[in-house]
């Protein structure tokens, strides 16, 4: 059975180092589909603050010979499903493909459960193509975090099942960090986004710099309130203590 993990990618030096350790004895291959140019459909005149080969040494030194990088041509990808879509044609003979986002880190054990009893399940029964992952979402800190969003991602492929889709049930989940960034990485990410036109115009001003503690999904989402929490008993790995970040009361 191969198994493949895969991160789409144009920026995530803040975290993306610790989202490949957290699968990488897990899968045979880490590939990188990468994009100078934002693929959410939406451009922008600021300069990207990671740079290509920066991120390139850090996959690198994370993923160690497992390691594949795809560049992609100038305008390769027109929004971001196609990036997304493109490691099928990459690695045809997969049979399990773990989506990895930059900014996520997968509690141990997560990949091994998933490797291990559900890819066996979609693979020999057929049941289900796609696998939902509980997930939760830092805000600003290590220590406050959604922990009730309903809205699970993604984030296993069985491609050679036909369809179906299912969601995990296990204690493990994924820690999203996408608003556990460096400002001028949110700030950016705003301007890519896949999603830009239903972004509340003033949530970066209003809601993201002054750490607003209540409502703080840029769109907006009754789920989105921070609470305080301990992350090493909700399941970060223990190794993310070593993260410049991991002592900040805000992340600047």
């Amino acid at each position: 059975m191969k198994t493949i993990a895969y991160c789409a990618l144009l920026y995530g030096s803040d975290y993306l180092a610790y989202a490949i350790r957290s699968v990488i004895d897990h899968v045979d291959e880490l590939w990188v589909l990468y994009s100078a140019q934002g693929s959410h459909g939406h451009s922008t005149t600021l300069q990207c603050p990671d740079h290509a080969k920066d991120l390139y040494d850090i996959a690198q030194q994370a993923a160690g010979d497992k390691l594949r990088w795809y560049t992609a041509s100038p305008g390769q990808w027109r929004h971001e499903g196609e990036q997304r879509e493109y490691i099928h044609k990459l690695v045809p003979d997969a049979d399990v493909i773990l989506v990895l986002d930059a900014d996520e880190v997968w509690s141990d054990g997560l990949a091994k459960e998933v490797v291990d009893q559900y890819a066996r399940e979609a693979n020999w029964n057929g049941a289900f193509r796609t696998l939902r992952l509980p997930i939760i979402h830092y805000w600003r800190s290590f220590y406050r975090c959604i922990l009730h969003d309903p809205a699970y991602p993604t984030r296993v492929i069985f491609p050679k099942v036909e369809g179906g889709e299912a969601t995990m049930q296990t204690p493990f989940r994924i820690h999203h960090f996408g608003y556990a960034q460096r400002s001028e990485i949110v700030h950016y990410k705003l301007t890519t986004h896949g999603h830009k036109n239903e972004l509340r115009p003033d949530w970066y001003e209003t809601r993201f710099l002054p750490n607003t503690q209540q409502d703080c999904h840029p769109v907006g989402s009754e789920y989105w309130n921070p609470e305080t929490i301990d992350p090493y008993a909700l399941g970060l790995p223990v190794w993310m203590k070593d993260h410049p970040f991991a002592e900040l009361e805000v992340i600047p």
